[in-house]
């Protein structure tokens, strides 16, 4: 009969080039790992100033959104302000200008009222309207209105006519001289209320 021997399991021996694989892998692995703690660590290092960034903008946002309210609010108020100031500048220009206006009518009437008397004068002494109106360089028109000023100012001031004074004569003869010599150069013409007539002024 054979004789059979019977042993325990045999265990196999693993090759040189089969540890050096598993070396390998187990290197790799690890490697890998190293490089996955790595990049956590540079991640977790990166999102702390992220964070602090985001929040820092946010903060200038807001301190840029006030400040620029503040200053439209302040824009606002100076805009109101020089409104107001504009509006009373404009209300005492034309106080200021109405006054103008009333004084100067107030010194037109008056010399209106001194040129009425002239040609009232002028008439006085039979001279006729259209005579009248040459001498002065004007329209018998005005001579009429200026005539009708001169009886409107009578009846105001004395219930009778009014005479003429010497020294009212000789007021008449010198504004004569005068308009004789104003003839020769250009004359300045000065309005009158019809609209109608210039008169050289003095």
């Amino acid at each position: 009969m054979v004789e059979r021997q019977i042993t325990g399991p045999v265990r196999k021996r693993r090759s040189s080039a089969t540890l050096q694989r598993l070396e390998a892998a187990r290197s790799r692995r690890a490697e890998q790992l190293e490089r996955e703690r790595e990049n956590e660590r540079r991640v977790d290092a990166a999102l702390g100033p992220f964070a602090e960034a985001v929040t820092a903008i946010e903060a200038v946002e807001r301190r840029r959104e006030d400040r620029v309210a503040a200053l439209q609010a302040q824009l606002e108020r100076r805009l109101a302000e020089l409104d107001r100031q504009r509006a009373a500048k404009i209300e005492e220009f034309e106080r200021l200008a109405e006054q103008v206006r009333t004084d100067a009518e107030m010194e037109i009437g008056e010399w209106r009222a001194v040129m009425a008397r002239s040609v009232a004068q002028i008439r006085a002494a039979d001279v006729g309207a259209s005579e009248t109106a040459a001498l002065l360089g004007i329209s018998p028109k005005t001579v009429t209105v200026l005539s009708r000023l001169a009886v409107e100012a009578r009846g105001h001031t004395s219930d009778g006519p009014a005479s003429v004074s010497g020294a009212d004569a000789d007021s008449t003869a010198g504004l004569a001289e005068r308009l004789a010599e104003s003839s020769q150069h250009e004359p300045t013409h000065v309005p009158y209320p019809d609209g109608e007539g210039d008169v050289p002024a003095d």
